[in-house]
């Protein structure tokens, strides 16, 4: 017997909600959500994390091809001679049935719209044509595994679902689930045929062991794990993990177990054997021998010439930062009164170190000047870090902004004091979770557990962006090789949330839509541009797209990590598969991407 999926009004609002935010409806997507009266319909079903990437579609699709079989059906049933008459008085779902649709004609868009926003350059120019005479078509936003072509005209119709040649506008079900066909482009008749397709990377993998095993041996069978590891090997808890800015070879990471380590990783390692779980490139740690193995490295963070690194460390209700030359040699310690160290960020010239921790029941922001071994303070009384952390960004080498629920503060490092610059106007019900800061549009950028994207200038004025439904769980700026004139009309930002969406924004036009609209099947946890700014990576608990900045019809590459329960969260008594940090983040030539969750650790290579 044929077992039907249940179906009630939930799954076919939900459905319909992806289909708007997948076609960049963002506004309809918020007041259809509203009047559902659900908060987070991505959350709020068990259903949600197995729905795929324009199941609306697919699922009319299918139902299109039933209704097809049906007719087909009750055709045959017919005597011979009454056949010809009952096809020519077919009639579908949207009427009379033909075979061959007539050529879309398309209309001119108004000069303005409802809002009154003038309308796009590129959509009156008439339509593109290939080298070899077809007419372009017109791109869909989407994660790429569509039909479609990429092409340079930027003016999209979402929802265009009636440019492609197999009148399917997704992958139809006679097509199966596999990925379609890859995208041939020709450059001309001499040229001979290119194809443009997604990369897999799962076989350029390498898995970093995490277990010390040399600390394990050191401290004997005795030794205590922390309650907090997984795995049968009690393997450690990963909790960052950072490239070297400047070598390429050299990757640190940080979590629980005593994990605070630097690997030397070349290019050239061969991807473990079948059968082999890791490979261990050479690898110090960046801890004293005795430390107890207990101990949780909390943060982490480089010196941009990569010639040192902070860590920060909790063992048994104690915290201290200690200073790493990139060869393992210990250069410096600094006290810290109470764990856990939530923040370590180095000022641009690498002659400060901030730190954020707890204290007495508040907050406490540490400057530390590692010239002169002295230190600054800065306290918000009454505020809980474990309840609203608080993030921080430097603007100069004396300046920084603070940022944490309602409060956006610029704080100034003078010789004796940590003194409030500036106060911003925020609302009370702000929530803060993120700051950045750009050097080159001096604009800094606040993400919110709303969805907001707020752009703060210099004044002190606010742009305000609905980026997401849900919260934005990942936000970047487009990072700009140094020698590159950044143009004075774009400076990109991208934002990553709960709803499964991926934007990218022009920051200088906060108030137009995104540039780039790009989906995964499940939440953003992670974003990570190469350093050039050439490719975007994002991240979901299973899998990492890449992208081409500016290409987002077709993912460049995919890795999807390989069942393992290293993978899954150490929490007891939970029944999902949660993890609780990931990371990610390419090496110095954007040719190798770390990524990790729980106790492991991949590195990919990536061939560009």
């Amino acid at each position: 017997m044929v077992a039907k999926e249940f179906l009630d009004s939930d799954r076919v609002n939900f459905l319909v909600w992806r289909y708007l935010l997948e076609g960049n409806y963002r506004e309809t997507a918020a007041k259809f959500q509203k009047e559902w009266h659900v908060k987070q319909p991505h959350r709020d079903f068990d259903f949600a994390r197995h729905v795929k990437s324009h199941a609306l579609v697919s699922v009319i699709n299918r139902g299109l091809l039933y209704h097809a079989f049906e007719r087909e059906h009750a055709r045959n049933q017919l005597p011979q001679d009454a056949a010809a008459a009952a096809e020519a008085l077919q009639v579908g779902i949207f009427g009379p049935l033909d075979a061959h649709p007539p050529a879309k004609v398309e209309e001119e868009e108004e000069d303005m719209d409802a809002e009154g926003e003038e309308e796009e350059p590129s959509r009156k120019r008439p339509p593109q044509h290939l080298p070899n005479g077809s007419p372009a078509k017109r791109p869909r936003l989407s994660n790429g595994y569509e039909n479609g072509t990429d092409v340079t005209a930027p003016a999209t119709t979402p929802m265009d679902v009636d440019n492609q040649p197999d009148n399917h506008a997704y992958p139809s079900p006679l097509e199966g689930e596999a990925a379609p066909p890859p995208i041939v482009r020709t450059d001309g008749p001499e040229q001979g045929t290119q194809v443009d397709k997604v990369e897999e990377l799962a076989p350029d993998t390498t898995f970093i062991r995490l277990m010390d095993d040399d600390r394990v041996h050191a401290h004997g069978p005795d030794a205590t794990p922390s309650p907090s590891s997984a795995g049968p090997d009690n393997a450690p808890i990963l909790l960052q993990c950072e490239w070297n800015p400047r070598d390429p070879s050299i990757l640190a990471a940080a979590g629980t177990d005593a994990l605070a380590r630097v690997w030397t990783i070349s290019r050239a390692t061969t991807p473990p054997q079948p059968g082999q779980d890791h490979v261990s490139p050479h690898a110090h740690s960046l801890l004293d021998p005795e430390a107890p193995r207990d101990t949780t490295v909390t943060a982490l963070s480089w010196t941009s010439d990569g010639a040192s690194i902070a860590v920060a460390t909790d063992s048994k209700n104690q915290a201290a930062i200690n200073v790493w030359s990139v060869d393992g040699t210990h250069l410096q310690t600094m006290e810290v009164s109470e764990p856990p160290v939530i923040k370590l960020s180095w000022n641009p010239s690498n002659t400060a170190l901030l730190a954020i921790s707890p204290d007495k029941g508040g907050a406490l922001v540490t400057v530390y000047f590692s010239l002169t071994n002295s230190s600054l303070s800065y306290f918000l009384a009454g505020h809980d870090i474990a309840a609203t952390p608080l993030d921080a960004a430097w603007t100069s080498d004396s300046e920084f902004l603070l940022t944490g629920g309602d409060l956006l503060l610029c704080l100034h490092c003078t010789d004796a004091s940590i003194s409030q610059v500036r106060k911003f106007e925020t609302k009370e019900d702000d929530s803060f979770t993120q700051v950045l800061f750009d050097w080159r549009s001096k604009l800094a950028a606040t993400s919110s557990d709303k969805g907001t994207l707020d752009l703060w200038d210099e004044s002190g004025q606010r742009r305000s962006i609905s980026a997401h439904q849900g919260a934005i769980t990942a936000m970047r700026w487009q990072p700009l090789p140094a020698n590159q004139q950044a143009a004075d009309d774009e400076r990109l930002i991208a934002t990553g949330g709960d709803d499964c969406a991926i934007l990218i924004w022009n920051a200088r036009m906060p108030q137009s839509k995104p540039k780039s609209f790009l989906t995964m099947d499940s939440p953003i946890v992670r974003l990570a541009f190469t350093p050039d700014g050439t490719f975007i990576a994002g991240a979901t608990a299973s899998q990492v797209l890449i992208w081409k900045v500016g290409s987002h019809a077709m993912p460049r590459a995919s890795w999807s990590r390989p069942r393992h329960p290293g993978w899954l969260s150490p929490k007891a008594n939970t029944d999902q598969e949660e993890e609780d940090e990931h990371c990610l983040c390419w090496d110095a030539d954007g040719q190798k991407l770390a990524y990790g969750s729980n106790s492991r650790l991949a590195v990919v290579n990536f061939r560009r």
